[in-house]
């Protein structure tokens, strides 16, 4: 089984071009695919609802993720998910309780992808048929490094995936993150006036 190890280290942070939060970077090389950065949260315009996190590379095809914001990121509600010209399919079951029922289904470039959360909230797995990336964040909240471990017949879709992923709030894909970040996502959803 072929595998190879890789880690992106954040490379900073700046207020984005509408002013109105941090964006942050991550960048670093990956074996055999060469340079890749991650930037999240990413702002397009102040017409479009929702945050976005992009991925690029050399041997990463570009891709992105839009949905709604939540603690200045892009949430699993409502996602679009783009690659490489082609538009991604996601389905997650709301109402189920273990991490694998929970799990992210993507369906994008004729390939279908379980993402989903392992033990603790900082480790992720994405799996194909003959692939998978798991990837670790150092802490939670925009983490000094994103280390990832890629396994079998990968590519440079299957990695820049991976990583992409690493850019969205991802809490609710376990019971308990569901739990815990419910009365933020269900207050974020409403139009409350200023006090």
């Amino acid at each position: 089984m072929h595998t190879i190890q890789f880690e992106l280290t954040h490379a900073g942070s700046g207020r984005g071009r509408l002013g109105r939060m941090d964006i942050h970077a991550w960048a670093g090389s990956v074996p055999g695919f060469g340079p890749v950065e991650l930037t999240s949260p990413a702002e397009t315009d102040a017409q479009r609802e929702g945050l976005g996190a992009w991925v690029s590379g050399q041997a990463v095809p570009p891709m992105t993720f839009w949905g709604y914001g939540f603690r200045n990121l892009p949430r699993l509600a409502q996602m679009t998910l783009t690659v490489d010209g082609w538009t991604g399919k996601v389905k997650r079951r709301h109402l189920a309780v273990t991490p694998h029922g929970r799990a992210l289904r993507i369906e994008v470039a004729g390939r279908a992808y379980r993402y989903r959360v392992l033990d603790g909230k900082c480790r992720h797995e994405l799996r194909r048929d003959g692939a998978v990336v798991t990837m670790t964040r150092s802490r939670w909240r925009h983490p000094q490094s994103i280390s990832g471990i890629a396994q079998g017949g990968f590519d440079g879709l299957d990695i820049g995936l991976a990583v992409l992923m690493e850019g969205a709030y991802t809490r609710n894909l376990s019971f308990s993150g569901a739990l815990w970040s419910w009365p933020g996502r269900f207050l974020s959803r409403m139009d409350l006036p200023d006090i």
